[in-house]
């Protein structure tokens, strides 16, 4: 059964017919398609086996009116749960975004974020298309040995048999959270004050949005009830412990991008 594992084996669970294989295998770091599947068949062989473990958030290439998830896998990494989030890089995640962290960092130093921050944002480039970005997300996730669970936020595009099918496959549990079509004046909102202590009325509605859409996937993935959920979130927007993971992980893509534009000027120097 390994053997029959490939890139084309993940394109035949979809319909899709416009795809340019050599920009997601490029993006993968994959020169191959011969070396994608020896990777992807390598990853499953020794899943089973793997101490650590990595949640994969995969946002719907709709981002639009989904402020809410963007603050996912920050949620998840204040509880100490390795993630990897993979959203196209679209207008709404770069106004959120910029409030907090250099996005050009993104591209550099994946392992040491996941490393050090228990989080690595995997921001896809707008060229590619929704075809193109549902089946790198995907391929990423199952080409990691460490990956034990994939949450996918908007339509993923699978019908639930074919989920089912590359869970049981996989071993990897699949989710899939359909979006809750809130509205949000993005200008209006103080995002840098979004996670403090003491918050204007404003923003503690905002807050309670971003609580109440999170909680039932908090509720999931850590084992608890909704409302327990709902509580520890609430608590780490309260008690800054929210706000200290988005400046501190701002800190490291801020360091990032400058060691890697010294790195670039001295090369350019000597």
């Amino acid at each position: 059964m390994l053997r029959s594992l490939s890139f084309q084996f993940i394109l035949d669970f979809f319909d899709f017919t416009q795809i340019d294989s050599t920009k997601i295998l490029q993006r993968l770091g994959i020169e191959s398609l011969d070396e994608f599947d020896v990777i992807l068949q390598q990853s499953l062989a020794v899943r089973s086996a793997q101490q650590s473990s990595h949640d994969y958030i995969i946002q719907s290439s709709t981002l639009e009116n989904s402020l809410s998830y963007l603050f996912t896998p920050f949620i998840y990494a204040v509880l100490n749960q390795n993630t990897i989030y993979i959203a196209p890089r679209q207008n709404i995640v770069e106004q959120v975004y910029a409030h907090y962290l250099h996005l050009d960092a993104l591209e550099l130093k994946n392992q040491q974020s996941i490393t050090e921050m228990n989080l690595c944002l995997d921001l896809v480039p707008t060229e590619f298309n929704d075809a193109e970005f549902r089946i790198y997300a995907l391929a990423k996730a199952l080409l990691d040995p460490a990956c034990q669970h994939m949450t996918m936020i908007g339509q993923s595009g699978l019908n639930p048999a074919t989920k089912q099918q590359l869970a049981s496959l996989f071993q990897v549990q699949i989710d899939e959270i359909l979006l809750d079509q809130k509205q949000f004046n993005l200008p209006e909102i103080d995002f840098k004050k979004l996670f403090w202590k003491r918050k204007t009325p404003e923003l503690a509605q905002v807050c309670q949005s971003i609580t109440q859409e999170n909680a039932p996937l908090v509720s999931r993935q850590f084992h608890m009830k909704l409302n327990d959920a709902a509580h520890l979130i609430d608590d780490l927007m309260y008690s800054e412990h929210l706000f200290e993971k988005l400046s501190v992980f701002g800190e490291f893509t801020e360091t990032i991008f400058k060691n890697n534009l010294e790195s670039k000027l001295r090369y350019a120097n000597e």
